[in-house]
């Protein structure tokens, strides 16, 4: 039972691993959440989930999910335009000028 009460309590937390550990937020995202909080909150190497939890981050959360969305969103297309950049960096146009006479 203990497990499953640890699996319950962080069950909760869930929202806030799915916005702020989102592979797609950047810099300019991380400004917006810090106007959220009203302090510099920017990810680090010792940015864990406990930390976030203590500094009672979840009462923010729908506005972290309209951030974190957005963020997908802009991840999704940069995705998607490195990937066009890569397929198309090895072809060549050419182009040919018709002259009528």
């Amino acid at each position: 039972m203990q497990t499953k009460s640890k699996v319950e309590e962080f069950h909760e937390y869930l929202p806030l691993v799915r916005t702020l550990f989102n592979p797609g937020m950047r810099d300019r995202h991380w400004l917006q959440v810090s106007e959220v909080v009203g302090f510099d909150l920017h990810p680090s190497d010792d940015m864990c989930l406990s930390h976030l939890v203590h500094m009672n981050l979840g009462v923010h959360i729908l506005k972290f999910d309209s951030i974190s969305e957005v963020a997908s969103r802009e991840y999704l297309l940069e995705k998607a335009l490195a990937k066009m950049q890569d397929e198309w960096d090895p072809v060549r146009l050419m182009c040919f000028i018709l002259q009528t006479r």
